[in-house]
């Protein structure tokens, strides 16, 4: 049994919203000097670069055998802020990213949410969970990150 061409649609854009959030991020990594900015945005991009790759592989499992694939969540763990991070504040750049980051994640998040609603298989609604999830936490970090900017 196929997936119904929504289902598959769907997957496609989040799989087009996590390259974009994904190319984001890369982008950030690369342009600050901030050792808190680095490590955060390149966890962010790791992780976005998982979801992209497990929704590539979940997009080709229902496409072709109608399949959801199993997804535990991410193994990439935000390294603790090392010592060098304490002196610096982050700089406009990183701040707008940062915010640019926050809008992508709560979209990434309702999307995930739309998704879940639309999904009757239980394992679909497990991993799309994981993945809404994980987003939860990329926002929490993010804006607990932007808090801690106004402080």
């Amino acid at each position: 049994m196929t997936q119904s061409k929504e289902m598959l649609d769907a997957i496609m854009r989040a799989i087009e919203l996590e390259k974009e959030t994904f190319d984001l991020y890369v982008k950030a990594e690369h342009k600050t000097f901030n050792p808190a900015g680095k490590r955060i945005f390149k966890w962010l991009a790791k992780t976005e670069e998982e979801h992209y790759m497990k929704l590539t592989e979940l997009y080709h499992s229902l496409h072709e055998g109608g399949r959801w694939v199993f997804y535990g969540g991410s193994s990439f763990e935000l390294e603790p802020s090392g010592s060098d991070e304490q002196q610096v504040s982050f700089d406009t750049d990183d701040t707008e990213a940062l915010k640019i980051a926050q809008k992508i994640e709560k979209r990434g998040m309702v999307y995930y949410e739309e998704l879940i609603a639309k999904t009757g298989d239980p394992d679909g609604r497990a991993m799309l969970e994981t993945l809404r999830n994980e987003e939860v936490e990329h926002l929490r970090v993010i804006t607990e990150k932007l808090e801690g900017l106004k402080g």
